[in-house]
């Protein structure tokens, strides 16, 4: 677990003694192949370090009279989910699913809080690293919406085209 938090994009570079604090107020967590770890809603009062598999994030979307799940990210051994759990109204804002059987180090958000309380410098860094991912992950939020938009308009645009050649 110590090389997982020493690596990780939230974590790299702490020092050993803030590597152990960090161990003992951590749970490993486990999920099978398909199961959530949490649902678009709920509460968001953990936030995750993925330490092998794979845990896709999804909005759930209906489509043709059923709801499925789309992915919007992939997040790998190293990466941060759930960082809603530090953000107001602290409810998590997609689905997290694994695509296969994932192992996770959960932080529970008081304990991770006092964590980073304790030490405000540490506190600065972990948040500042936080920002830059969630800014990574927004831009691909827009992409995505972005493309399906272009799709929706010219998709649209062509029908009416289609339309007036008719007429």
């Amino acid at each position: 677990m110590e090389y997982i938090l020493k690596t990780a994009e939230v974590f790299a570079g702490l020092p050993k003694e803030s590597i152990e604090r960090l161990i003992s107020i951590s749970r490993p967590q486990h999920l099978d192949k398909d199961e959530y770890l949490f649902r678009i809603g709920d509460q968001a009062d953990r936030f995750f370090l993925v330490r092998n598999g794979e845990v896709a994030t999804c909005l759930p979307l209906r489509i043709a009279g059923g709801v499925r799940d789309i992915a919007v990210d992939t997040i790998g051994p190293g990466e941060v989910l759930g960082w809603s759990a530090f953000v107001q109204p602290h409810r998590f804002t997609l689905s997290a699913r694994a695509t296969r059987e994932t192992e996770l180090i959960a932080f529970d958000r008081e304990g991770l809080s006092r964590f980073l309380a304790s030490d405000p410098d540490l506190g600065s860094r972990f948040f500042a690293r936080l920002t830059e991912i969630i800014g990574h992950r927004l831009l691909t939020i827009q992409a995505l919406w972005g493309r399906e938009l272009q799709r929706t308009v010219s998709a649209g645009l062509l029908e009416r085209e289609e339309t007036a050649q008719q007429s």
